[in-house]
């Protein structure tokens, strides 16, 4: 198996074919690696825009990509991908820095060819949750590539930053690292029908408490100090994507607030709770004139 590590840059515009704000491809930059992580080729290419030939001043600033470098020197997204697919096969594990750029370059892909699905791509894994998790750090929050090279003592010093292929040879360094086969396993997919109906699912927030996927006993509650049944004080309110209630615990008398939140994932109903206790109110104390 092939790895390819890729990384995209993008042109964020109005489109009226796409409904709406569309992000265009203009840059690729991928590596490859074999098995054994030895290098064994690169891919660079820039693509001249069509929904808006104009670079927004965020991008242009960003990558200092020119609007005279696209126009002389790029293909377009369908012979940029053509080339990519015959550089990279049909046999490839593509991995990406966080998933963004694989939501991205399926966009395009929707907006150009009518469908999403990506033809040179057989497996794929978001790395970042990955390399966070060998470093120790929390993976609920995202790490970016600069902070993650920073801390592996890697050096960005020679490296446009937020050009394609520059972007991809970082996070080659940081994914062959921390690179172990076995506990990379996991993360790495199988691309077929059901991965592109799992990544382009929308979660939902359930905020209606007689939905029938909604189970009664995650509402119930015991008391954190002697474990009794606790005793639900007010009605159950929606609020910051939460049901809230308070409760009483009749043995020890302590209040608490309860949160509960269910989640509609493509794989199920995911719950969340969480119990706090309430803080006492504090009488004031008499004046010396009472």
């Amino acid at each position: 198996m092939k790895y390819i590590i890729m990384d995209l840059e993008w042109n964020g515009a109005y489109s009226k074919k796409a409904h709406g704000y569309f992000n265009e491809i203009i840059e690729i930059g991928a590596v490859a690696f074999d098995e054994a992580m030895q290098p064994c080729g690169t891919f660079h290419e820039v693509i001249t825009p069509v929904v808006s030939k104009k670079l927004s001043r965020i991008v242009k600033d960003l990558t200092h990509i020119t609007q005279e470098e696209l126009e002389q020197n790029g293909g377009s997204f369908e012979s940029v991908m053509t080339a990519f697919e015959a550089w990279a096969g049909t046999d490839a594990a593509v991995l990406t820095w966080s998933n963004t750029d694989l939501l991205v370059l399926m966009e395009n892909f929707t907006f150009f060819k009518g469908e999403p699905a990506v033809p040179f791509m057989a497996y794929y894994a978001d790395i970042q949750p990955f390399c966070q998790k060998r470093m120790g750090e929390d993976t609920s929050q995202q790490m970016g590539l600069s902070r993650a090279c920073e801390q592996l003592g890697i050096s960005a010093e020679n490296s446009a930053l937020h050009r394609a292929l520059d972007d991809s040879r970082l996070t080659a360094k940081v994914f062959v690292r921390l690179f172990d086969a076995e506990a990379f396993a996991p993360y790495l997919r199988r691309v077929d029908e059901d991965f592109y109906k799992r990544i382009l699912y929308k979660p939902v927030v359930l905020n209606d408490i007689n939905h029938p996927l909604i189970k009664r006993s995650d509402l119930a509650f015991s008391c954190e100090s002697c474990g009794t049944n606790l005793h639900r004080k007010s009605k159950w309110i929606f609020r910051s994507r939460h049901f809230c209630a308070d409760f009483l615990c009749r043995s020890c008398k302590k209040v608490y607030t309860g949160r509960v939140q269910y989640k509609q994932t493509y794989d199920g109903v995911e719950v969340r709770r969480r119990l706090k206790e309430k803080e006492k109110a504090v009488k004031p104390e008499a004046s010396e004139a009472e």
